[in-house]
């Protein structure tokens, strides 16, 4: 058993030092694709038609290209994480690792850098996992002698390298395998989660060092006291809102699934085609949204801008995430989850119970409680911020709007959303 654990040590880093490469390269290239869009939509302002006319062609060609690849392999579509919760319950299986990262790493990049209001994390964690599939086969095929659940520890291995190497935070990498995918701990998922998620944040930080997803400062500390139910307050919110979000998502996708076929083009035209009208009236909608993040926390904007954001961000991503393109919810809801943070800021400032040392602080809040009631992993959501930010200071303030929201979330009937998207998906291959 000594030697078992040693090898999955090793064989974790391995894992997290291949996931660490191929995550770095995707968030270049999504982070390229930030920098490039707004040239792109500054272009489109100028009203030449040959411009117009290249842009509908790009995006319907992405279309086309996408229900191609989703015809070959059904798994290219959605975020994966999903599809790695059945694979872990034997539900499902992941039968051509090689061709699923392939087409999905690929769908990715051309759904989301055009301009799609989906995720990268989630695909994070199903290209770990690939990987980790991957090399237990290959070592199957040289007759390597292998324990009966190698191939679930090296799969985790590989999802909590993904997660942790997209926000460079290794301890929210292993606690999400922990507390969302298996559901329960032991020595060699600790060992081998933690090795992998290591590797693969120093791959991205040290050899890469690609620029954190989020520009958050550390934040203040509220002391225990009478503004502690500002943040129970904000919790209940972050909780309402969050039963809201997983509804319309699987309203959203069964809207598409009784109407059009998951491998139908028609099923992706829309989302494309709305990149255009967003991108010129609200760019900042588009894309992952950790742009717009770091903009609410360098600007002021008003309520009434905030709420439009807010509409717009939920609509386009209910919207992108229906289809099944290739495409996370991470991301989106944190995004979410920060504007609901800064719009309860904004209020409290109004009638003079804070004041805006504070606005960064609340859309740190926003993001753990919005994460905690819509994923219902609240120990993840309050290390991921905890990371996210580089100070572990206010984690008591973190963890109190995050219990708050899942509880509520949990008392009005909210079910995880992964669990849910993860039944309609079993529901359907019946």
């Amino acid at each position: 058993m000594k030697f078992f654990r040693f090898r999955l040590f090793v064989e974790g880093m391995i894992i997290g030092t291949a996931t660490g490469f191929l995550v770095a390269l995707l968030r270049y290239i999504l982070d390229e694709a930030d920098v490039f869009r707004p040239e792109w939509f500054r272009i489109l302002h100028a009203g030449n038609v040959r411009d117009w006319l290249i842009s509908v062609a790009w995006l319907i060609l992405v279309a086309v290209l996408i229900a191609k690849m989703i015809a070959i392999d059904s798994q290219v579509a959605g975020s994966g994480i999903p599809q790695l919760k059945g694979v872990l319950r034997k539900r499902m299986k992941i039968s051509h690792w090689f061709r699923l990262l392939t087409l999905k790493f690929s769908a990715t990049i051309l759904g989301i850098a055009s301009g799609l209001s989906l995720g990268k994390a989630g695909l994070s964690l199903h290209f770990g996992a690939c990987l980790g599939v991957g090399f237990e086969r290959l070592q199957d095929r040289f007759s390597i002698h292998r324990h009966q659940h190698s191939e679930n520890f090296l799969l985790l291995a590989g999802s909590s390298a993904g997660l942790s190497s997209v926000f460079s935070a290794p301890l929210a990498g292993m606690i999400f395998c922990v507390e969302e995918l298996q559901k329960k701990s032991s020595p060699e998922v600790l060992i081998v989660t933690m090795s992998s998620s290591i590797s693969s944040v120093w791959v991205v930080d040290v050899l890469f060092g690609v620029r954190p997803v989020f520009s958050i400062p550390s934040p203040h500390v509220i002391e225990l006291g009478s503004e502690y139910l500002l943040l129970v307050v904000l919790g209940i919110f972050c909780g309402l809102f969050g039963i809201c979000f997983t509804k319309c998502l699987l309203i959203s996708s069964d809207f598409y699934d009784r109407h059009v076929k998951s491998t139908d083009v028609r099923r992706y035209l829309f989302p494309f085609l709305m990149i255009l009208p967003i991108g010129l009236t609200f760019p900042e909608l588009l894309g992952c949204g950790n742009v717009l993040v770091n903009d609410l926390i360098r600007e002021n904007f008003s309520i009434e801008l905030l709420m439009i954001f807010f509409a717009g961000k939920f609509l386009f991503t209910m919207i992108c995430f229906g289809t099944g393109t290739p495409g996370g919810i991470f991301l989106p809801l944190l995004v979410l989850g920060a504007i609901v943070g800064n719009i309860f800021a904004l209020m409290l400032s109004n009638f003079g119970l804070i004041d805006e040392n504070f606005f960064d602080l609340f859309i740190v809040f926003g993001m753990a409680g919005y994460f905690s009631s819509v994923i219902k992993a609240p120990i993840t959501g309050s290390i991921l911020i905890m990371e996210i930010t580089g100070s572990f200071s206010c984690l008591m303030n973190v963890i109190c709007v995050s219990i708050v929201a899942y509880t509520i979330s949990d008392l009005f009937g909210g079910i995880p959303a992964y669990d849910a998207l993860l039944n309609r998906s079993l529901k359907k291959t019946r």
